[in-house]
C-alpha cells in the first residue's frame, strides 16, 4: 500500500486476541485400532453429513509485482533457505529500529523506503518465487530467511517491521502490530490455521506473527487500514514447486508388493514450516510430482487386474499397514501430512492416512471421494459406481461408503464401532 506511514501515525486500535483453534480438542488413540474377527459386518445406514464448503482458495492477483532489474554482483548475499542456497542483493538498510514509538517507526519506515528493498530485492525476488513456483507462504518463509541474514545482529522489533514491509510491499494484506513494547506483524489467511492466536478485525481473523513470544496481559494494538488493504496469504500450493532435489529413498512393503522411488528433501523441508491448515488443504496441494508419479506408476501395474471395488480395498489395506504413531509422539506437536511426508517420515497417523488415501483413489480410479472427520478421527468416504450393502451416507443423492485406512483389516464399508452411531463432519474436495 502506497503512503503507509500516514497510518503509522494515524489512530491505533486496540484489540483482544483470542486463543488458537485446536482441530483436536481431545489426544487421539496412541495405538493404531484393529478390526476384531468377531465384528459384524456392516449395515446400510445413511447419515447426515454436516457440510463443509469446498476449500478451493486462489492465488491473488499479484500481476504488479515488481519486474527484474541488472543487479551489481557485488551488492550481492547468499542465506539458506529451507536448506538451499539462495543469493538476493543487500537491501542496505541504515540501522536498525530504535524504539516502538510513532517517532521511531515513521523514521524507520522512510529507512527502509531509502533502502534497496523495492528497487533490486523485490524484484529479483519475485523472479526467484515465479520461477520456483513459490505460493504466498513460500514468499514469506523466503522474506524471513533473508531478513535474518541482512539483520542477524539486529533485534526481533527490527527484523519483523522489515519482514511486514517486505510483504506490504508485496500487496498482502499484512499489518504491523504493536504488543506490549514488542513489535508483530498480522496476517490474513485464506484457510483456518490452527493453534496460533488470532484477533478479529471486521469478522476477519488476523493471525499474530514474527520472531519472539507475545506477551498475554500486554496491549495490543494496530493501525486503523481500509478493508481492501491487500491480499490475503494463501496457504495451498497450486504448483508444484521447482526447487534443487535433494533425492531421499522411500520403499514400503504391504503382502508381497513394494512401492519405491525418491522425494525430494527439499521439499520436505519446505513443508515441515508450514503452520496447521484444514486438512483438504493438505490434500488439494501440489507437491513433488515426480515421487507421486513414481507412486501412480506402481501401483497402477498392482491393480491393472482388479475390479473396482478389489482395487479400493487393495489401496485401503495398502494404505493401513503403514507404522502408526500420533504426532505428539513423533514430532510434540500436531503435524498433519502433505502426500510426501507420508513417504518420508516413518510413521503416519488418521490424517495423513486419509489425504494419501485420497490422493490414490482420486488419481488411480477416479472416484469422488470426501475427507471425513469423526470427534479424534479422520478417514475417507468414496462414491463408487454401484451401491454397497456397507457403512455409508447419502449426498446428493449419491451414496459415500466410509473407508478408514487407519482401521486395520477393515475393508470398504467398515466404520470403526466407536462411530458407527456418530454424526460424521464432511470435508469436501471437490
Amino acid at each position: 500500500m502506497e503512503d503507509y506511514s500516514k497510518f503509522l501515525n494515524g489512530i491505533w486500535e486496540d484489540y483482544t486476541a483470542f486463543k488458537g483453534e485446536k482441530p483436536y480438542p481431545l489426544p487421539k488413540p496412541k495405538i493404531q485400532p484393529e478390526k476384531k474377527k468377531e465384528e459384524p459386518q456392516p449395515k446400510p445406514k445413511e447419515v447426515v453429513p454436516e457440510e463443509v464448503k469446498p476449500v478451493t482458495p486462489k492465488n491473488p492477483d499479484k500481476s504488479n509485482d515488481p519486474k527484474p532489474v541488472i543487479v551489481n554482483p557485488s551488492n550481492m548475499v547468499t542465506f539458506d533457505w529451507c536448506g538451499m542456497s539462495m543469493k538476493l542483493p543487500n537491501a542496505k538498510i541504515q540501522g536498525d529500529l530504535r524504539g516502538t514509538d510513532k517517532e521511531s517507526l515513521l523514521a524507520y519506515y522512510e529507512a527502509l523506503d531509502n533502502s534497496l528493498i523495492c528497487k533490486e530485492v523485490l524484484p529479483q525476488m519475485a523472479t526467484i518465487a515465479t520461477g520456483a513456483n513459490f505460493n504466498d507462504w513460500c514468499l514469506l518463509l523466503l522474506i524471513q530467511s533473508y531478513v535474518r541474514k541482512i539483520k542477524a545482529n539486529a533485534d526481533a522489533n527490527t527484523r519483523n517491521i522489515i519482514c511486514w514491509y517486505m510483504m506490504a510491499q508485496f500487496g498482502y494484506d499484512i499489518r504491523l502490530t504493536l504488543i506490549g513494547r514488542s513489535l508483530f506483524y498480522l496476517i490474513p489467511f485464506h484457510q483456518t490455521v490452527y493453534n496460533h492466536d488470532y484477533i478479529l478485525i471486521h469478522d476477519t481473523r488476523y493471525y499474530l506473527w514474527g520472531e519472539g513470544t507475545p506477551d498475554p496481559n500486554a496491549r495490543i494494538s494496530t493501525p486503523q487500514l481500509p478493508d481492501d488493504a491487500g491480499a490475503f496469504v494463501n496457504l495451498v500450493m497450486l504448483k508444484p514447486l521447482d526447487i534443487p532435489n535433494k533425492p531421499r529413498r522411500f520403499s514400503h512393503t504391504f503382502s508381497g508388493r513394494t512401492i519405491s522411488g525418491e522425494v525430494n528433501e527439499n521439499l520436505i523441508k519446505v513443508m515441515a514450516q508450514f503452520p496447521q491448515m484444514p486438512v483438504p488443504c493438505y490434500a488439494i496441494s501440489e507437491g513433488d510430482d515426480k515421487a507421486r508419479n513414481q507412486i501412480l506408476t506402481q501401483m497402477k501395474k498392482y491393480i491393472s487386474n482388479m475390479s473396482e471395488f478389489e482395487a479400493a480395498n487393495f489401496l485401503l489395506q495398502f494404505v493401513q499397514s503403514f507404522d502408526y504413531a500420533v504426532d505428539e509422539d513423533q514430532f510434540g506437536y500436531e503435524k498433519p501430512f502433505f502426500i510426501e511426508e507420508t513417504l518420508y517420515y516413518p510413521q503416519c497417523d488418521c490424517e495423513d492416512r486419509a489425504i494419501f488415501y485420497y490422493f490414490l483413489v482420486t488419481n488411480l480410479l477416479g472416484n469422488d471421494v470426501h475427507l471425513v472427520h469423526y470427534p479424534l478421527h479422520e478417514c475417507n468416504a468414496v462414491n463408487f459406481s454401484q451401491k454397497l450393502n456397507a457403512d455409508c451416507y447419502m449426498y446428493q443423492g449419491k451414496q459415500y461408503v466410509i473407508c478408514d485406512p487407519t482401521y486395520i483389516g477393515a475393508s470398504i464399508g467398515m466404520c470403526m464401532p466407536d462411530f458407527k452411531n456418530t454424526r460424521p463432519e464432511v470435508e469436501l474436495i471437490k
